[in-house]
């Protein structure tokens, strides 16, 4: 039986911890033994992080039972990364090392999942706050990112985890290849985009597919993206003539296989080698065991590696869930061809 990671030090330990590496002004061995306190409390969180999905998942089947449903630990390198860019933040005040992600058909069954989330009473692991980035409170952001998260908080039977966080972010289909595609070229160019960072002409791509995304699923627009249909396809068009946003894309999927095809195991670790388009998909024995894949291959510091666990429930969903792995950003290209193609003043050009 594989042993649970706990909490092996004081919130305030980690929060030294946190801005130790934040301001990378440690020894060589401070700052590695600061990477290890973080290390251990970003792997505590998989015991609620289970917890939560395990109620989410029957409660999200219940709304679709072809609802996708996933769970994932933060990677570390991103947690080091974040830290490098908010020195003043801490571990202890993110929501999201622990996150579980359900992608429905239709935001009526998102708004459903929500609904039926909020109003468990009695559920010992609570939600203490919706972020809806969808309708109004406080809708789209203005990269274009849409979808509603859930912030839970850990208090069920284990104390140890009392306290706990972790993040659900509920999508459609629709909103989840938004995503998939920015963080596809992020992963493949180098480019920060889910950031707001990169080329402005990219970033208004995204802005501009993510509104008129918005528009067909009746939803609010995203700020700075509010003309009409015939207008922000008209923007659309000059970009991706110019950008080949869509071209290059599908080049990314062209180079990268599908993987994972048997249904037994539900532990496994994805490793993309970015410049090469390489992906590896290992199915481990145990969680421990990938868990260890995962520290190893975390220990490289190789800028050129994008390496994540995932548990999931069967591996045939893999692919739904993590997309961007396995650059499929195909809904992502066909709705902006599709969009750009029926565009009554690019059809008469």
């Amino acid at each position: 039986m594989v042993k649970r990671v706990v909490p092996e030090h004081s919130k305030s330990a980690v929060g030294r911890a946190s801005k130790l590496v934040g301001k990378g002004n440690g020894t060589a061995a401070e700052l590695e033994e600061a990477r290890a306190v973080l290390s251990n409390f970003r792997s505590a969180h998989a015991f609620p992080l289970n917890a939560v999905t395990v109620t989410v998942r029957q409660k999200a089947l219940a709304v679709n039972s072809n609802a996708v449903v996933a769970q994932r630990l933060k990677r570390l390198p991103t947690i080091l990364d974040k830290l490098t860019r908010i020195p003043t933040m801490s571990v202890t005040t993110m929501h999201d090392l622990g996150g579980c992600r359900v992608v429905f058909e239709a935001v009526s069954e998102v708004d459903s999942l929500v609904e039926v989330l909020r109003d468990l009473t009695r559920a010992r692991n609570r939600v203490t706050r919706v972020y809806d980035y969808l309708h109004e409170d406080p809708g789209p952001k203005k990269s274009g990112y849409r979808g509603v998260h859930l912030a839970y908080e850990y208090g069920a039977s284990k104390k140890e985890y009392h306290g706990l966080r972790i993040e659900l972010q509920v999508r459609t289909q629709l909103q989840h290849a938004w995503a998939t595609a920015v963080e596809t070229m992020d992963l493949f160019s180098g480019s920060e985009l889910k950031y707001g960072k990169g080329d402005p002409e990219v970033i208004r791509f995204f802005v501009l597919v993510s509104s008129l995304m918005a528009r067909q699923e009746g939803t609010s627009p995203v700020p700075g993206a509010e003309q009409s249909d015939e207008d922000l396809l008209d923007e659309l068009a000059r970009l991706e003539a110019r950008l080949g946003i869509v071209g290059r894309l599908r080049g990314y999927a062209a180079i990268v296989n599908n993987h994972a095809t048997s249904d037994r195991r539900n532990a496994l670790t994805l490793e993309l080698q970015r410049k090469e388009g390489e992906l590896t998909v290992t199915v481990h024995e145990s969680m421990a065991d990938a868990e260890a894949r995962l520290t190893e291959l975390e220990s490289r510091n190789d800028d050129d590696l994008d390496a994540v666990l995932v548990n999931i429930a069967r591996i045939s969903q893999l692919q739904a869930a993590y997309p961007n792995y396995y650059a499929d950003t195909s809904m992502f290209t066909t709705f902006v061809k599709s969009r750009i193609k029926g565009s009554s003043r690019n059809a008469a050009r």
